[in-house]
C-alpha cells in the first residue's frame, strides 16, 4: 500500500509535466494545424536556460525561472517567424513545415549535446523536501506541480473565454478561414498562440530541470508523450482532453515504471496505436 500510494502521487506529478507540454502542442495543432515537433525543443530551451541562469550564474531562483519561461516563449515565437513563416510563404505545405520542425529539433538537440556532453543538467543542488502522512512519504514538489498546472489551466480557461484574443483563438480552432473573413487578425493571434504555448512548454522545462534534470534527448521524449496525451484525450476539447490524456499517461508511466520498467515505451506505443485504430478522435473526441 505504501509503495502504490507513492507511485500514484508520482504519476500525478508526471501528469503535470505532460499536461503543460500537451496543452501547448494541442493549442498550436488545433488552431494552426502545425505538427510542432520543435515544441520539445522549446521545452529544452526553458530547462537549460533555467539551469544556466540559476545553477551556473547564480541568478535568483524565481527570477531565473521567470526569465527561462520568457526565453522559451521567445524561442517558440522565433521558430515560427524564422522557420515556419518563410516555408509557408514560399508555398511549402504542412508536410514541409513538419520536416522543418523536425530539423530544428535535431539541430538544437545536437547543440545541447555538444554543450553538455550528454550529462543530465539539474538546476538544484540540494534534495527535494518531503512530508509524511501516516506511513507514506510524499514529495512536496509533486504537489507544487499539480498546483501550478491547476493555475495554468485556469488561466488558459479565462484567456479562452474572457478575452478577445482567446475568443479569436477559439474561432481559429473552429474555422480558420471563416475567422479571417470576419476580421480576425490571424497574424497577431498566431503570435499569441505560439507565445503562450511555448511559455507553457518552457514552464514544464523549468520544473523538469529542478526535479530530475534535462538531457539533450529529453525534448523528443517529452514531445512524443505530449502528442500521445493529445491523441488519448482528444484534441477537440483542448483543456479537458489534454488533462485527461496527460493524467492517464502519467499514471501509466509511473505504475509501469514501478512494476515493469522495461515495458514503459512499449506500453505508450501500444496505447497510441490502439487509439489510432479504434478511437482516433480520443477519449473525449
Amino acid at each position: 500500500m505504501l509503495s502504490l500510494a507513492q507511485v500514484f502521487t508520482t504519476g500525478l506529478g508526471l501528469a503535470g509535466y505532460y499536461a503543460l507540454v500537451a496543452v501547448g502542442f494541442a493549442l498550436i495543432f488545433a488552431t494552426l494545424r502545425i505538427f510542432h515537433i520543435a515544441h520539445g525543443t522549446v521545452f529544452l530551451v526553458g530547462g537549460y536556460a533555467f539551469f544556466a541562469l540559476h545553477r551556473l550564474l547564480g541568478v535568483n531562483l524565481y527570477v531565473a525561472a521567470a526569465a527561462a519561461v520568457g526565453l522559451a516563449g521567445l524561442a517558440g515565437l522565433g521558430i515560427d517567424k524564422i522557420v515556419y513563416g518563410p516555408v509557408l510563404r514560399r508555398g511549402g505545405g504542412m508536410f514541409s513545415v513538419f520536416i522543418a520542425s523536425l530539423g530544428v529539433a535535431l539541430i538544437f538537440e545536437s547543440g545541447f549535446l555538444v554543450w553538455t556532453k550528454g550529462v543530465i543538467s539539474v538546476a538544484r543542488t540540494g534534495l527535494l523536501d518531503i512530508f509524511i502522512v501516516g506511513d507514506v512519504v510524499f514529495r512536496e514538489f509533486d504537489f507544487l506541480i499539480l498546483a501550478i498546472v491547476l493555475v495554468a489551466y485556469g488561466a488558459l480557461w479565462l484567456w479562452f473565454h474572457r478575452t478577445s484574443t482567446g475568443l479569436e483563438v477559439r474561432g481559429l480552432t473552429d474555422n480558420a478561414d471563416l475567422s479571417a473573413i470576419v476580421g480576425v487578425d490571424v497574424a497577431r493571434t498566431r503570435n499569441s498562440i505560439f507565445l503562450v504555448a511555448s511559455m507553457l512548454a518552457g514552464l514544464a522545462g523549468v520544473l523538469t530541470a529542478w526535479d530530475t534534470g534535462v538531457a539533450p534527448s529529453s525534448g523528443f521524449q517529452t514531445i512524443f508523450i505530449g502528442v500521445v496525451a493529445v491523441i488519448l484525450g482528444g484534441a477537440r476539447n483542448l483543456l479537458l482532453g489534454t488533462i485527461v490524456g496527460a493524467t492517464c499517461l502519467g499514471l501509466l508511466t509511473a505504475f509501469a515504471g514501478f512494476f515493469f520498467p522495461e515495458w514503459i515505451s512499449f506500453s505508450i506505443f501500444m496505447i497510441m496505436i490502439l487509439l489510432i485504430i479504434f478511437r482516433p478522435q480520443g477519449i473525449l473526441g
